[in-house]
């Protein structure tokens, strides 16, 4: 389970004091099995809260509960490697959680549904 209990976070206007809230007391609760997905406006915090359930954020107030793993984060920024392909970029994936490529692509290929283009860098 991964449980979010009103969670804050803001960030400085123009190096100014005055701060922008971004996250206002979100409460999430996500168990296992469950997959999610996060939509909303530009500037509505979804990478924000990626980043926070992801753990290389912290908010400013609040209380997160992780009890299972969380897969890479595809919306977190530079997530992915421009110039980079797909394929090198899930070989790059595999590595960081130790995970063997070989056994992996097959699944992200199927995933992805980008066929040749796979072989791309990803900026193209």
């Amino acid at each position: 389970m991964i449980k979010l209990t009103d969670i804050c976070k803001s960030y400085p206007i123009h190096h100014g004091q005055a701060q922008r809230l971004v996250l206002d007391h979100v409460n999430l609760r996500v168990n296992p099995g469950e997959k999610w997905g996060i939509v909303g406006r530009n500037g509505a915090g979804k990478s924000t809260l990626i980043r926070i359930i992801s753990g290389s954020d912290k908010p400013h107030s609040g209380r997160i509960i992780k009890n299972m793993t969380v897969s890479w984060p595809m919306a977190f920024g530079d997530a992915l490697q421009g110039s980079l392909t797909g394929r090198d970029n899930a070989r790059l994936i595999s590595r960081v959680y130790g995970v063997d490529f070989h056994r992996s692509i097959e699944p992200v290929e199927d995933f992805a549904e980008l066929g040749p283009y796979l072989h791309e860098p990803v900026k193209n």
